[in-house]
Formats: structure tokens, sequence, C-alpha cells
């Protein structure tokens, strides 16, 4: 696996971005540090006080307010960015959309310490007559179908349905522990608890409802295979959920007990389901070899 790995020289990183609607009208701190939130507020104030940010191309200021349309360009330094898995496979594809089979580690978008390994930028490569439109997020450690539309008119269609919460998915997740329970729902609000992280409890902030259904399937060496079904769309829900639950994601080196040296991880979007153009469209992929065994026992359970 880990000579799939690819890893870019150390680069001059530069980002370039606008506000969607939710970001106009606030501080472009704020901004930074609400949308990028893999450093601190304050090291995103030391950024702009720098010189390092521009918009609309004047040298940015703490405390203006971002409008629509407004052009930002971030200057990020030399940067060694992580090893990533480029090896995208298409799982699907016509003249609206494209459907993958999403590797790990990679992210969606460049973020922290990623930029050219990412899903867009490659994808940038592979096909330059197209502008990447993913019309879902997963995170840099979660496999699984993911879906580009290949047009504008088809991303706002698709997105569309995302907001509403029409689509149908399914996720596996491999984790430490055995719940004591075959089915069970996880309701309880996400908010941010420190930095980037996110949690549930007393000391979460700007909290909002979450739900989570999980059947368990197998159980095996310890670790027990799941299936997941997010009734919302929190950041990083599954995640949280389970983990506040007592059964956190294998190698979750966040939420878990996970290893930067373990490039295997547990989390595993399975299959999608939506409407697009007066027809419904489903996917299901394949998750990496290391569920196998797990998927093995779950089908001797049902016998």
């Amino acid at each position: 696996m880990v000579n799939s790995l690819f890893q870019p020289p150390a680069s001059q990183q530069i980002y370039k971005s606008s506000p969607s609607p939710q970001y106009c009208g606030i501080p472009i701190e704020e901004y930074f540090s609400s949308r990028f939130s893999y450093q601190s507020k304050q090291a995103w104030v030391d950024q702009i006080r720098n010189g390092d940010i521009s918009v609309n191309g004047v040298t940015a200021q703490t405390g203006y307010i971002l409008k629509q349309g407004d052009s930002i360009i971030t200057h990020a330094g030399v940067r060694q960015e992580p090893p990533a898995n480029r090896k995208l496979k298409v799982v699907y594809q016509d003249s609206h959309i494209r459907v993958f089979n999403k590797p790990a580690p990679i992210p969606v978008h460049p973020s922290g310490r990623y930029f050219q390994n990412s899903m867009t930028e490659v994808l940038k490569t592979s096909y330059p007559e197209e502008v990447p439109r993913p019309v879902q997020r997963l995170d840099a450690t979660t496999t699984g179908v993911i879906v580009f539309a290949r047009t504008r008119q088809a991303a706002g269609i698709l997105m569309e349905e995302f907001k509403s919460h029409r689509i149908k998915k399914e996720y596996l997740a491999i984790v430490e522990g055995e719940p004591a329970t075959e089915k069970f729902c996880i309701d309880a609000p996400i908010g941010v608890l420190n930095g980037s992280h996110r949690g549930v409890g007393d000391q979460i902030k700007n909290a909002k409802t979450a739900k989570t259904n999980v059947q368990w399937l197998a159980s095996k060496n310890g670790y027990s295979l799941l299936k997941v079904i997010p009734l919302s769309g929190r950041t990083n829900q599954i995640r949280v959920h389970l983990s506040s639950y007592g059964l956190p994601i294998y190698n979750d080196q966040v939420y878990g007990q996970g290893s930067a040296d373990n490039y295997q991880y547990g989390l595993h979007a399975w299959s999608l389901e939506f409407q697009f153009l007066d027809r419904t469209m489903g996917f299901r992929v394949e998750p990496p070899s290391h569920f196998e065994p797990f998927l093995d026992a779950a089908s001797k359970n049902k016998k």
C-alpha cells in the first residue's frame, strides 16, 4: 500500500478561493477559521497581518467584511504534502456525472497540508477540459462512492438533492470493540469541541442535531463491522457518533487510536442512491481488502 502512495516534492502553495453566500458579511479571519479549521483563528490572523492573504488584488486587513464575488489568494508558503493514493477508479460515467470508488488517504479538496494530493487537483490533470465539481464530501481517510458533476447544471441539481436530505447513504465501519445490541440509533447533537475537532456533550459549541442508525454485522479479533446510515449530514458525523458511543473507527487518528504509519482505514461509503433527471441512480462499491474478513464473517452470520 505504501508503495502506491504519491508524495510530491515540497513546493510553494498558493490557494484561490471565493466566499460562498454563507460566509459573506463576516470578517475575513472568521471566514478562514470557519472554512479552513485545520489551524486556529489566531494563526489566520497572524497570516493576514503578515501580508500572506490578498482580496481582489489588495493585501487583506483583519476585520475586512467579505462580499460576494471577492477573489481571495492565500500564499501558504513552502510545504511538504502528506502522501496520498491518487489512483482514482471510475465506476460509472455519462455526459452528466462521473462516479468514483474513492481510495484513501486523499481529500476531495485541497485542505490542511494537502494541495496537489487532492481529488480535484488530480482530476484537473486527468480531465483538463472539465471543472471538477464534487457534489458531496468524504474525509481524506474515508473510502467509497463519490459523485462528481461534469456540468454546472448537473452540479446544481445534485447539490440540491444532497441539501434536501433525499439521498440514501450506507456506510461500512470497522470499529474497535463490540456493540451491546445488534441495532441502535445514536441521537446526539454535534458541535465544535476545540479547534477543528467535533464532539457531543455539554462542552460543544454551535451544536446541531444529528442522528445515526447503526446495525452490527460481525465481530473478529476485538473489532466489529457495522452498517451505518447517517440520517443527517454533519461534518465527521459517523466518526464522532461512533467514538462517543465507545466504538471508535479503526485507525482514526482524530477520534480514535490511529497511527500515521497505517494506511488502512475503517470507514467506507458503501452505497449511494439518488434521483437525477427523473430516474433513480444507485451505486454500491467494493470496500478495501482489509474489510473482506469481516464481510466473510457477516455472510456466515446470515446462514
